[in-house]
C-alpha cells in the first residue's frame, strides 16, 4: 500500500522531519509537477527550473527537523519556490549592471594607474582565496566561474551528481567573499565586480 495512502500529509511531514525518505520521496513526488509547471512560468528554461527545484527539496531535506511546524506542504514549497525566483531575479540584476559596467569602463581610452593596480589588487585577492579552497572544490569553481561551464556540464565532466556540484559551487563563492570582506577593506559593489570580473 503506498505510504499516501496510510498517512495524511501532516503526518507525513512529521515522519520526514525524523528522516523518513519515504514519506520525503511521497510529499516531493506528490507536489512536483505542480512547483514545476509554476516555476517555469517564470524561468521558460527546462534546465533553470530543475536546478531551482533541486535546491528547494534540498533545502527541504536539510531542514527537516522545523517541518513540524509547516501547516500546508504546498504553500511551503511555493513560498521557497518564490523567495529562490525572487534571488534569481536580484542576481541577474546585479550581474546585469557588472557587465553594463565593464563594457562602459572599455569603452574609456584611458584608465588610470590607480585604478588598474587597485583592480590587480583586487583580483590577485580573488585568485588567493580560490588558490585556497580544497583540491576538488577548486576544481569546480574554477569549471563554474572561469570555464563557463554549467552545473550540468560538470556533473557530466567530474562525473559527480549535480547536487555535489551546487553545494561546492555555494560553498566556494561564500568562502570567496569572506576572504575578499576579510582581507580586502573592499565595498559590497566593488566586491560583486571584482568577483564577476575574475570570471572574465
Amino acid at each position: 500500500m503506498p505510504i499516501a495512502a496510510k498517512y495524511n500529509e501532516k503526518e507525513l511531514l512529521a515522519m520526514v522531519a525524523t528522516g523518513n525518505r519515504q514519506a520525503f520521496t511521497q510529499l516531493y513526488t506528490t507536489h512536483l509537477n505542480n512547483l514545476y509547471r509554476y516555476i517555469f512560468l517564470f524561468t521558460k528554461s527546462k534546465e533553470e527550473t530543475e536546478e531551482i527545484l533541486q535546491e528547494i527539496f534540498i533545502k527541504m531535506w536539510e531542514n527537516r527537523e522545523k517541518l513540524h511546524d509547516v501547516d500546508s506542504v504546498k504553500n511551503y514549497l511555493f513560498r521557497c519556490a518564490k523567495n529562490k525566483l525572487l534571488d534569481k531575479i536580484r542576481h541577474f540584476q546585479i550581474r546585469q549592471r557588472v557587465l553594463s559596467e565593464i563594457k562602459r569602463t572599455k569603452n574609456i581610452s584611458e584608465t588610470t594607474t590607480m585604478d588598474q593596480c587597485a583592480y590587480r589588487e583586487y583580483y590577485q585577492l580573488v585568485q588567493q582565496a580560490v588558490e585556497k579552497l580544497p583540491p576538488k572544490r577548486k576544481l569546480i569553481f574554477r569549471l563554474n566561474i572561469e570555464n563557463g561551464l554549467s552545473q550540468d556540464e560538470i556533473a557530466q565532466k567530474l562525473n559527480i551528481s549535480k547536487s555535489v556540484v551546487q553545494k561546492q559551487v555555494y560553498s566556494a563563492s561564500h568562502f570567496v567573499r569572506e576572504y575578499l570582506f576579510k582581507h580586502g577593506e573592499i565595498s559590497f559593489p566593488i566586491l560583486v565586480a571584482v568577483f564577476f570580473l575574475s570570471a572574465f
